[in-house]
């Protein structure tokens, strides 16, 4: 035993308990000594059997109090030993005193009987003491969680009946439940210990030559899973007790109605009621045990292999990433781990998870299912009752089960082929949602919705083809195993009475029927079973490949420790030697024969063209990349800032420590460094504020800063940039360059290697490498590189270089230049029209006013309360209405069949009874073969009429309503959530919204058909009962009023605090999407900085929570399954009951109409549980439609197509854009981001915008689009008021590149032609203009080459290059590049400048820049501030006026002297 616990004292209870022990073995000790001072002590063997009674007794007293002592000091919760031992002593001791009583004992021995009802007395005294909660100390009190599961207390007796959730159940039902209302989740069953004991055996199998998935399983959850064996064989032997108390009551009955016999007492019979009744409760204890415990296995094994997946996504390698898209892995975490966990609570016994795809595999599951610890108790039993029963005619039913399994095993090969197609459907599926819901904003720009929407309806109607074939065959499998127990019952039936001199008789029939049901249960649970097992078959393999996918190549880089050289001139960090590194194993190699080291105290900086490999430097510092060859050294710790700036759904303050310890003094340099300064003075809430999925309410150039804050913040050794100052304007970058990453930044003494594009910074850094695809064209310092001819200095010369800050008063423009900078955000939070504007906030006001505002993100919200009417009704209309109501008469018309077949047989057995008790043989004749023949003939017809409504109840649920519903519901909502406002995007994270496509699609799809289908079944089977209990003793009305009111209170109390349970469970399971999406997002980053232990912890945490609602809901069916069972119970007591009652007032009832009632009420206890189960699965299903209906019903942006105002073809002609006093904003309610703004763009006119960051550049291209809507005035192109236009005329008329270059899977034709209306010679045109044709010509396929998801296998530059492509392909007379040059080098800059003034000389552009040279050319410059237009005029003008802020800016970015 284990140490006493602190927390338990020995408080007066404890004294008590002992004292009574101690009492109570005097008191056993006493009668003894009184008895032998009387000398009335027995002789003989009775005298023996007294002394060893003695003995006995005083020794386990002796224990007793042992037991006390160390159990009360280990545990709060009560001794489960003593409470058994008191009861059963208070029991044995009450069943002697009844002996005393009825022998009259006491007359002779008045002492001995008065020590026996001491110890009567003190056993339940003792009994109850035990029952008394244990006081904890003061201290533990303190300590003590006031969220702890009071199941950790709980009594057995509390665990056996789960009364340890009333206090919940009650809660529940008096108000809407939220997660404060939860207990915190026990220990056992976080996620940190099931996944940290699966992840220890799965590593373990790992370095085995075979490494096993099952395995790793069944050592981390076997033993555990294994203890439900002990409860199911319990529950399963109890259950051939019935048959036999079902015969004595039958025999008992006969006995009345057979005048030849002679009556048993009254009393036998109300004693097998009773004992029907101990028998029935006990089952159901035991019963619910065992699947409380499955239950609970399969959510740890949920929660183990959640926490697996995200711990493999962060360690995979880039080929395992690009074969594992983030749909696939999102579906691996939903549905497959869902699956496995659901395997446990159909199948105990199965011990393979894997079922190979051949027959004979399938088989031999099923004959391990048969062998397993339960299937044979249960066969052995069942066979040898109905032996004794019908004798060998039994073997004529289990030759029909045989002839089934063959039938059923093919039947099950067929269903896991459709399976695997199945999930491969969903992937594919999940995969283009994940890129709809991620490019939504290029698409809209585009108008390219109506493409996508073909392509995710075109596997959306894949999907639904499989599934209405999973659906045929699913009928097929409930059509044989409908029929399977009629044919057995048939078979025997028939067999008996054609060979048999016996006849069958009623006691024998419905003996007979109650041992094929409980004979029929292991045969009918098995095509869920196998449903069930091929579906977990099928996640196991998905599983078991995802996780032994490769990962990243830990000797790629080889991390050492820093031995510090005095005299070596700092220590060298970085160590590259002959390196050749590639994406892929068997791709083509990116870099070769890299060579370089980067010491302390020194910027390397590394350029080259698009495409030349500059990232890849950086990625195969990160370990990112396959090495073939060479040798890559690292020295120290690393921070990295990538090209895109990865940013968490948290707040700003949070992204920037990432984990780090705040340091206040530290942090405000690191922020000051950063120009984030005033960013926080107007943010609302500061640097609290929340920054939003994927920072959507920041700007492009915002979000680089906080990404670079981080590195700063992060005191790494080494700095990996590559290429952070594309995303901000000139004047930021070199404030940036100035204050963080230069030679006189806050990181000078650090190891620095920059990417970038800017070559007037290369003269300010240590070393320059220049790359040329893929190699290494030049390296050396700046000096060294321009003192020799080489192409870098054919660069300078020719493109120019920054001219130097040489006095004070530049420095003076630079610090003016960045605080307007930072003035210019108070308007605008992003580039992106992404953004939350809170506006109304003003700078002066408090802060307490500005941290209401801190939260972006909108927070999910749950219906509350019972599902509402309107939902059913949708449902309803999305299956037909007409198709249910043909639906609920099939179900009818079935279960009035299923009726006919027992009272018929009823008819034939109570025939037989008569003719049997009047000395008629029943065998011989010819009319009386006829006549079983008819009888047979009859059974057998109704029997396979049952069978055949059976096919037409599944076909009506899977297929005509399932598949109807599944493709309306689904239809509806992507088409309106693709068109829903960009805001909505903004503000709701993405992960909520594939769980909608997701998991409650699942739910619509697969869950709800097989519910409804379950509930209508059961709800009639439950009628039915009560119809044949009615008509058999109309007494019963008595029993079942009260019990129908029993049922009516225990379903309230269930049905809402279930609701909410599941409501919660499906509300905390969207984060856990979410922040998986987030982390895969940016895995490199969370890489670099060896966070992954961090976001392991952040992951187990959002399981837990989910679980926390989880494991109470589950728990929850526990508790309303023992209380229905119960009522189960009473209603096979009531059969009992009034039929012995009916005997008693009527003075017989026919023995075949006791066993049709009592045949009926032993299945309606779990039919009664299963209809309660199903309706409120129906519920808390049914809330999936209920959310898919909310996305349904969101209002739309403004309408797609207007026929009325449709403009001419050729609009806009001549490309002429006015706005009117035009304002905007982003959401109501917000500040306005354009305020007032009144300008015209004459035709072919080329308009340069630009402005500090935040100043609306953005935002008005958003505007012209109508992503944001004018709040005031009106914008007019060609003379056409956009507002009046539909969207698709609009936005399919203009051409925007954007700020962001968003690429799809698919083919490079697919990306820039989605509609295919261009041959390939325009589109090999538009690539050769956008310098991309030779590029694209060396890929396998050429136009016909794959882009992966995102387009990880091209570069930013050569993604932005596509959107270029696209552009000139469209090639609209109205262009709008957002940025669009930001992430290219200048020489490819200049070509693509040149490239559009050339293809683009007959439209109007409009160009929003942060190179100021970009703009330089353009007919007039607009510049932005604050929403407003400051300046407007031509360059030159502009340049003129010393004061101008165009001149300012133009002087920042070196256009100027």
């Amino acid at each position: 035993m284990r140490g006493p616990s602190p927390s338990v004292p020995q408080t007066l209870l404890y004294w008590t308990k002992l004292a009574l022990t101690l009492c109570l073995l005097s008191v056993h000790i006493g009668g003894y000594v009184v008895e032998y001072a009387q000398d009335t002590l027995c002789e003989g063997n009775e005298l023996r059997c007294e002394k060893i009674a003695l003995g006995l007794g005083a020794a386990s007293l002796l224990f007793a109090v042992v037991v006390h002592h160390f159990e009360h000091l280990r545990s709060r919760a009560p001794s489960t030993l003593l409470l058994f031992y008191w009861l059963f002593s208070f029991a044995t001791a009450l069943v002697k005193l009844r002996s005393f009583i009825i022998l009259r004992e006491y007359d002779e021995d008045r002492v001995g009987f008065w020590f026996y009802v001491a110890f009567l007395g003190l056993s339940f005294f003792a009994f109850i003491l035990e029952n008394v909660p244990k006081p904890g100390t003061y201290y533990s009190s303190l300590d003590e969680d006031s969220s702890a599961s009071p199941e950790a207390t709980a009594n057995i007796f509390s665990r056996l009946t789960f009364h340890w959730m009333d206090a919940l159940m009650k809660l529940g039902s008096r108000k809407d439940l939220e997660m404060d209302d939860l207990w915190n989740l026990n220990r056992e069953d976080s996620a940190e210990v099931t996944g940290g004991k699966f992840q220890a055996n799965w590593q373990e199998e790992l370095t085995k030559k075979s490494p096993s998935f099952l395995r790793a399983m069944l050592k981390t959850y076997g033993l555990y899973f294994g203890n439900a064996a002990i409860f199911k064989i319990a529950q399963d032997s109890l259950a051939f007790v019935q048959p036999y108390f079902l015969r004595q009551l039958m025999e008992f009955a006969r006995g009345y109605s057979d005048h030849d016999r002679h009556p048993l007492p009254i009393e036998r019979g109300f004693m097998i009621a009773g004992m029907m009744l101990l028998t029935a409760i006990t089952q159901t204890i035991m019963l619910h045990q065992y699947f409380h415990i499955c239950l609970v296995s399969g959510m740890r094994i949920r929660s183990a292999i959640v926490t697996s997946v995200y711990r493999k996504s962060l360690v995979l390698s880039n080929s395992s990433r690009q074969s594992s898209t983030v749909g696939e892995i999102v579906n691996l975490q939903t549905v497959d781990a869902g699956r496995l966990g659901e395997l446990c609570s159909y199948l105990h016994i199965l011990v393979l998870f894997h079922i190979p795809p051949s027959m004979v595999a399938v088989l031999k599951s099923y004959v391990k299912y048969l062998l397993s610890p339960t299937g044979p108790l249960q066969i052995t039993l069942a066979i040898t009752f109905l032996y004794q029963t019908l004798g060998p005619s039994i073997f004529a039913g289990v030759g029909i089960m045989i002839l089934m399994i063959p039938i059923n095993a093919f039947l099950a090969t067929r269903s896991r082929t459709l399976n695997k197609i199945q999930m491969n459907n969903k992937d594919s599926r999940t995969k283009m949602m994940d890129e709809l819901l991620n490019g939504i904003k290029v698409i809209k720009l585009y108008a390219w919705e109506r493409p996508f929407l073909q392509r995710i309806f075109a596997a959306r109607e894949a999907e639904l083809d499989t599934l209405k074939k999973l659906g045929y065959l699913a009928a097929y499998q409930s059509f044989t195993w409908a029929c399977t127990p009629f044919l057995v019952s048939f078979a025997s039936f028939a067999v008996y009475t054609l060979v048999s001199n016996e006849p069958l008789t009623s006691s024998k029939v419905f003996v007979c029927i109650s041992l094929f049901n409980l004979l029929q249960f292991p045969l009918s649970v098995f095509p869920s079973v196998i449903t069930a097992t091929i579906e977990a078959s099928v996640s196991f393999n998905r599983l078991y490949k995802f996780l032994r996918n490769e990962e990243l190549d830990k000797n790629a880089v080889v991390h050492e420790s820093v031995v510090f050289q005095p005299t070596s001139g700092g220590i060298e960090r970085v160590s590259v030697q002959n390196g050749t590194f590639q994406w892929s194993k068997d791709g083509q190699s990116c870099l070769s024969d890299i060579t370089f080291s980067v010491r302390d105290n020194k910027l390397f900086a590394i350029v080259g063209s698009v495409g030349a490999g500059k990232s890849s430097v950086i990625a195969s510092l990160l370990g990112e990349m396959y090495k073939t060859k060479g040798d890559v050294r690292i020295r120290g710790n690393m921070s990295y800032v990538p090209q895109n700036a990865w940013i968490m759904n948290a707040s700003l303050k949070e992204n920037i420590i990432f984990g780090k310890p705040f340091e206040p003094a530290f942090y405000d340099e690191v922020i000051r460094a950063c120009g984030l300064k005033s960013d926080l003075e107007i943010l609302p809430g500061g640097d609290e504020v929340e920054i939003g999925e994927r920072g959507i309410n920041l700007s492009g150039g915002q979000r680089q800063r906080v990404s670079l804050a981080r590195a700063v913040y992060s005191r790494a050794d080494i700095y990996l940039f590559d290429d952070p100052l594309s995303a901000v304007d000139a004047h930021v970058g070199r404030h940036i360059f100035n204050n963080v990453v230069g030679p006189n930044g806050m990181l000078k003494n650090k190891t620095r290697i920059l990417v970038t594009h800017g070559i007037h910074f290369l003269a300010e850094t240590d070393e320059v490498m220049l790359l040329s695809e893929g190699r290494i064209s030049e390296i050396g310092s700046y000096e060294f590189l321009m003192a020799r001819s080489g192409p870098l200095q054919a660069l300078i010369k020719e493109y120019g270089k920054r001219r130097e800050a040489e006095d004070a008063e530049e420095e003076e423009i630079d610090v003016v230049a960045v605080g307007g900078v930072q003035e210019g955000l108070k308007s605008r939070r992003g580039s992106r029209g992404s953004q939350s504007r809170r506006g109304s906030t003003a700078l002066n006001e408090s802060a307490d006013v500005k941290n209401k505002n801190t939260a972006l993100i909108a927070k999910e919200e749950s219906a509350l309360g019972s599902v509402s009417w309107d939902v059913y009704a949708t449902y309803a209309k999305a299956c037909s209405v007409k198709v249910v109501a043909l639906y609920i008469v099939i179900a009818i018309l079935s279960q009035c069949l299923s009726v006919a077949q027992n009272v018929y047989l009823a008819d034939w057995a109570a025939d037989n009874d008569r003719r049997e008790s009047q000395g008629i043989s029943i065998q011989s004749g010819g009319d009386n073969q006829r006549a079983v023949l008819k009888r047979l003939a009859i059974y057998g017809a109704l029997g396979i009429i049952y069978s055949v409504t059976i096919i037409g109840q599944v076909i009506f649920a899977w297929v005509a309503c399932g598949i109807r519903s599944a493709r309306r519901l689904h239809e509806d909502m992507l088409s309106n959530v693709v068109r829903l406002p960009q805001s909505f995007f903004d503000t709701t994270p993405l992960g909520r919204v594939m769980n909608r496509f997701s998991k409650d699609q699942y739910t619509v799809d697969e869950v709800l058909p097989r519910v409804f289908q379950g509930y209508f079944r059961t709800m009639f089977q439950v009628v039915s009962v009560l119809a044949v209990n009615l008509l058999g003793s109309p007494l019963f009305v008595v029993f079942a009023l009260p019990l129908g009111f029993l049922y009516s209170y225990f379903q309230k109390f269930y049905l809402s605090t279930s609701r909410e349970l599941k409501r919660l469970d499906s509300k905390s399971r969207s984060p856990i999407y979410a922040h998986f999406s987030e982390t895969l997002g940016g895995v490199s980053t969370i890489r670099a900085y060896k966070q992954e232990p961090r976001f392991l912890f952040e992951n187990r945490a959002k399981v837990d929570n989910n679980m926390r609602a989880y494991y109470p809901s589950i728990s929850s069916n526990r508790w309303l399954a023992v209380r229905l069972e119960f009522i189960g119970s009473l209603v096979v007591f009531g059969s009992a009951l009034f039929s012995v009652i009916t005997i008693m007032v009527r003075g017989s009832i026919s023995a075949s109409i006791v066993g049709l009632m009592l045949t009926y009420s032993l299945n309606v206890t779990q039919t009664l549980n299963w209809m309660v189960r199903q309706s409120c699965e129906i519920e808390t299903n049914i809330v999936s439609v209920e959310r898919m209906k909310e996305y349904i019903e969101i209002p739309q942006e403004a309408p797609y197509e207007i026929p009325e105002t449709r403009p001419p073809q050729n609009w806009p002609e001549s490309g002429r854009i006015e706005f009117k006093e035009t304002s905007a904003r982003y959401r109501p309610g917000l500040d306005l981001v354009l305020r007032d703004l009144s300008f015209s763009v004459n035709q072919r006119e080329k308009i340069g915008i630009v402005g500090r960051t935040g100043a609306g550049k953005s935002s008005l291209t958003l505007t012209l689009f109508r992503l944001i809507e004018a709040a005031a005035g009106k914008i007019l192109i060609d003379d056409i008021d956009i507002s009046q236009l539909g969207l698709y005329d609009l936005r399919s008329r203009l051409t925007v590149i954007p700020q962001d270059p968003v690429l799809f899977s698919g083919t490079i034709r697919e990306n820039l032609d989605p509609f295919s209306v261009h041959d390939d010679a325009a589109i090999w045109r538009a690539l050769e203009s956008s310098s991309l044709k030779p590029h694209i010509t060396r890929l396998e396929n050429g136009l016909a080459g794959q882009v992966l998801q995102g387009g990880e296998n091209f570069s930013v530059g050569q993604r932005q290059l596509i959107c270029l492509a696209r552009a000139l392909l469209r090639k609209t007379h109205i262009l709008v590049l957002d940025e669009a040059t930001a992430a290219i080098d200048v020489e490819t800059d200049t070509i693509i400048q040149r490239t559009i003034r050339e293809e683009f000389k007959e439209c109007t552009i409009l160009t929003i820049a942060h190179r100021i040279n970009t703009v330089m050319d353009s007919d007039r410059i607009m510049v932005l501030e604050r929403g407003r237009i400051a300046e407007f005029d031509t360059p030159a003008n502009l340049l003129r006026d010393k004061k101008s802020m165009f001149y300012s800016l133009s002087k920042e970015a070196g256009q100027v002297a």
